[in-house]
């Protein structure tokens, strides 16, 4: 336990409570006041404009290094491409700087589209060789390389030409469907084979007929052999001739045939590639030789027209083909630079100008792509060098700005905030600004520490305002103070003494915003005024805070009582007793029997008269609001006997012996009271 003292004050809680008394208002009219204790917490505190002006400082030299860290990679990387494209002297790259780095996003452009590699190797190659043909020696050995080439080149497309037409060909597949056929064919022609003959004698002797009569319609002919003149069915022996001999199956099996031909024709052509040979050239590379001889190998091994090739055989024929195309280019080229050096010298050193002339922006547009990211990093240097050289701000401007505007700070941002705070709080209190009651505000000191003086008329307002009138002061200087004080919690003693009606009013009306607007502060209001009361009770509850309000009846400061009309809270202390295990004691039904008949009642309050039944008991309260009254739900007439029941089973009669009360009534008994008070109310609810 604290004891307390007037001397202590409010000791460690100086920091938590905020006080309103008589005293304090009779300080606030008699003192001057300082604007910086209203204004203390507000964001524009004098040396608001101190650390502005040091963090703009600190500001920009933060940009400012960044600009100069910014410059000088940039320089560096600059520097690193120059070095990398020093070889391209005619191009931009290889003289760029800081002046000229303009030029990078084309540049960048240029190696994202350059697609030229397979040109460029083409173009180097051509290159090589007019470099070999420009000697006696290297010309020598060129034609040696261009015979020597020339001659694999040959023997090797007629091996992959003729393995691509056999292959194509399907030999194997072909000659399942020639046996098939021949097999359907021999079939057909089976009763028309005379004895002790062959198919094949029977197709020699019909072709040899077939010059000699129309076996297709034989009517009025002759029979080639016995010269006999044919009947009817003779004429049909012959047609049945004629469609073995010419009829599709003869032509399907005769073209598969000569597929079959071609196919072996093609394969002997394989076999007759003498790839031996290439093991004597000597002016190709080794690897490569040995590359196409094991290429060739698996290609010559599927090379039977009994037998599909193989997966493997057709990727070695792909990769031959491919490299074919590269060697021809090699031939090619090797026969331009013979052909150029047989020309003469002039010729070869104009060829060699005109080579390397195309390789060298082949050769900076490649360079480019390799070097892409390192020439991106530069150019988002110079974006932000660019950036730096024409935003950043004037800083001497504006310092000497904040310097200008500091000067002014104190009566636009402390002393005129103040005196606009004050005003509104006396428009709120009384309906009239200070104006009205002829109150201003004398200022006093220098300009750095003003403080205000309320005067009337040049004298001081206690001389001049009445008793109401200067506690409007007080109180409209404390609410001022309240916006911006750091306490969590605010007392107000006797706050409305000698104020009339409107002004408790405007008051409560005051408090009422005061709370909406902070509703994590505690507000405590004292008095021993029931108008005040009843008329700071009603304000609150119409602006829906009355879940939040707590009103206290005090005896020599100390709680005696806690009234409540809130069903949810009514109902949580009859829960309370109702869920202890065992009978409750006389006391506890005593308070849950007054707590029963509560929620009677406020049940009926809140949800049939929509919280304005105490318009039908109290004249004294404010006037009705009567729209309201469209929002109540009458109770059943049974509901009603209930709720009437029940209230007289938790009451005590007028003669009844207190000291009896509730006896007999148990636990069992209170819970089905209870149940039936909630089930009304749940009626009425689903009603509404």
């Amino acid at each position: 336990m604290q004891v307390w003292t007037p001397a202590v004050g409010y000791g460690p809680r100086q920091a938590t409570v905020k006080y309103f008394d008589t005293a304090i208002a009779i300080r606030n009219v008699k003192n001057a006041v300082d604007p910086g204790r209203v204004i203390v917490l507000s964001p524009f505190k004098l040396h608001v404009f101190e650390w502005a002006k040091a963090l703009t400082t600190k500001f920009r030299e933060a940009l400012q290094r960044s600009q100069l860290e910014n410059s000088q990679r940039l320089t560096q990387a600059l520097e690193s491409i120059r070095t990398e494209f020093s070889m391209f002297n005619g191009q931009s790259l290889a003289h760029i700087d800081s002046k000229t780095v303009a030029f990078l996003p084309s540049q960048i452009k240029l190696g994202e589209k350059f697609t030229g590699q397979e040109l460029l190797r083409e173009r180097r190659t051509a290159l090589s060789e007019l470099n070999k043909a420009a000697s006696e020696e290297g010309l020598k050995f060129l034609r040696a390389e261009y015979r020597e080439l020339e001659a694999f080149l040959t023997s090797l497309s007629t091996l992959l030409t003729s393995t691509s037409g056999l292959w194509a060909l399907e030999p194997a597949t072909k000659a399942e469907v020639l046996a098939k056929k021949q097999a359907e064919q021999e079939m057909l022609a089976r009763v028309l084979i005379p004895k002790d003959q062959s198919l094949d004698d029977l197709f020699a002797l019909l072709r040899s007929a077939s010059t000699l009569c129309n076996m297709d319609d034989a009517t009025d002919h002759v029979c080639p052999l016995c010269k006999r003149e044919l009947s009817g069915l003779e004429v049909d022996l012959f047609k049945r001739y004629y469609d073995l001999l010419s009829g599709e199956l003869e032509k399907d099996i005769a073209m598969l045939k000569g597929d079959i031909a071609k196919a072996v024709v093609f394969a002997t052509a394989v076999v007759a590639v003498d790839r031996k040979a290439w093991k004597k050239i000597s002016t190709i590379q080794a690897d490569i030789l040995i590359a196409a001889n094991t290429a060739s190998d698996l290609i010559a091994a599927s090379c039977n027209v009994s037998e599909e090739p193989t997966a493997e055989a057709k990727a070695a024929l792909e990769s031959l083909e491919v490299s074919i195309a590269t060697w021809t280019i090699q031939l090619e080229s090797k026969g331009n630079a013979i052909e150029a050096a047989v020309k003469g010298r002039d010729e070869l050193v104009k060829q060699l100008t005109k080579a390397r002339s195309e390789i060298e922006p082949l050769e900076y547009a490649q360079a480019i792509a390799d070097c892409l990211e390192k020439l991106r990093q530069a150019q988002r240097m110079a974006a932000g060098a660019n950036f730096w050289d024409t935003q950043l701000p004037a800083f001497t401007q504006l310092l000497r700005k904040l310097t200008e505007k500091a000067k002014d700070a104190h009566e636009e941002l402390v002393v005129a905030d103040f005196e606009s705070r004050l005003n509104a709080e006396y428009k709120t209190l009384t309906e009239k600004n200070m104006a009205a009651f002829g109150v201003i505000l004398a200022r006093k000191g220098a300009d750095a520490v003003v403080t205000v003086l309320p005067q009337v008329g040049g004298a001081d307002i206690e001389s001049v305002l009445s008793e109401g009138e200067q506690r409007v002061h007080a109180l409209a200087l404390f609410f001022a103070e309240l916006e911006t004080c750091t306490q969590s919690v605010v007392v107000f003693d006797d706050p409305i003494s000698s104020f009339d009606y409107n002004y408790i009013a405007n008051y409560c009306a005051r408090l009422r915003d005061f709370t909406q607007k902070h509703p994590t502060r505690q507000v405590i209001a004292l008095t021993h005024n029931w108008e005040f009361f009843v008329q700071l009770q009603t304000t609150l509850n119409q602006a829906g805070l009355d879940p939040h309000l707590s009103v206290q009846v005090l005896e020599n400061c100390a709680v005696v009582a806690d009234y409540s009309e809130k069903i949810d809270d009514l109902k949580r202390d009859i829960d309370a007793v109702l869920v202890i295990a065992g009978e409750p004691s006389k006391y506890q039904k005593e308070n849950i029997a007054g707590k029963m008949r509560r929620l009677i009642e406020a049940v009926v309050n809140t949800h049939v008269f929509n919280q304005q039944r105490h318009q039908y008991k109290q004249k004294t309260q404010a006037i009705s609001a009567f729209q309201d009254f469209t929002k109540i739900v009458p109770l059943l007439p049974a509901e009603a006997t209930t709720l009437r029941d029940l209230y007289a089973k938790l009451s005590i009669t007028e003669h009844d012996d207190p000291r009896n009360s509730y006896v007999i009534a148990d636990k069992a008994m209170f819970q089905s009271r209870y149940d039936a008070i909630k089930a009304v109310e749940s009626a009425v609810i689903g009603r509404k």
